[in-house]
């Protein structure tokens, strides 16, 4: 993921990791994120805010409690009902999220190789998956309206690591397991409930070219518990092998979800 060189000098970003340092409250951090909100500047303000919210989390580790307050932060926003200005020629306030999905879209890029030679960059991209998890399992189910939900990433991730080829990076497995540690019990109601795609933007992997997903399936989800018990045990990698041993028994938990 990348962001403007600008974003790590914004006040959005200083006051989300005075947050993180425990030098701010949740309402104080809200309310130093959504200052200095100019009406006729409404989108550059939010653009930037999500900028700062998507660069802190990607440097977040995925495994840290800090995650869990990036996740009560941006749900103190959704409860901020502080107008932001116009967007698209229509008022908008601070509670709706206003341009949030569109903004983590934009710098939703995972550049494979580089992650197989940068450490950084793997682990950022773990740390935002885990991140998308997160506050995907606190969305409204089934509302593709709903700014929070990011399950089609679930699906892209799951199926990059599981699905196109064997011999995949371990930083690919590695983001796909944030999903099913994070957002498993969400991801498990939608695959018992089919909840589908329109066109093949969530189709099978290469792997699979006889399945007909079109989205969350029972039989999807199986696939990828046999998957991940399988990169448990033949994986040559031990970080790799460990995350899909997590994984594995998160599976076993989920099983009577």
């Amino acid at each position: 993921m990348d962001f403007p060189s600008t974003t790590s000098e914004s006040t959005e970003y200083k006051a989300l990791k005075s947050y993180l340092d425990d030098q701010a409250s949740t309402e104080d951090t809200v309310n130093n994120f959504i200052s200095n909100s100019d009406s006729s500047f409404a989108e550059d303000k939010l653009l930037r805010s999500w900028d700062a919210l998507g660069l802190t989390a990607s440097q977040t580790s995925s495994d840290s409690p800090a995650q869990e307050k990036l996740v009560s932060f941006l749900t103190a926003l959704r409860n901020c009902d502080t107008k932001v200005g116009d967007v698209d020629g229509k008022s908008v306030s601070w509670s709706t999220l206003p341009l949030f999905g569109r903004q983590i879209r934009e710098h939703w890029r995972y550049d494979e190789r580089a992650a197989q030679e940068n450490k950084e960059v793997a682990l950022q991209w773990a740390n935002a998956n885990a991140f998308a998890a997160r506050v995907t399992a606190t969305a409204s189910a089934f509302d593709s309206s709903d700014p929070l939900d990011f399950s089609l990433y679930a699906i892209w991730a799951l199926r990059a690591a599981l699905e196109d080829k064997d011999d995949v990076p371990e930083a690919t497995v590695y983001a796909a397991a944030m999903w099913i540690l994070y957002a498993g019990e969400v991801l498990r109601k939608q695959s018992k409930d089919k909840r589908s795609y329109e066109g093949k933007v969530a189709q099978a992997g290469n792997k699979y070219p006889n399945k007909e997903w079109t989205g969350f399936e029972i039989d999807r989800w199986m696939t990828w518990k046999n998957r991940f018990a399988n990169i448990s045990e033949v994986s040559p990698y031990a970080e790799v092998k460990d995350i899909a041993k997590k994984v594995k028994h998160r599976f076993g938990d989920l099983a009577n979800c």
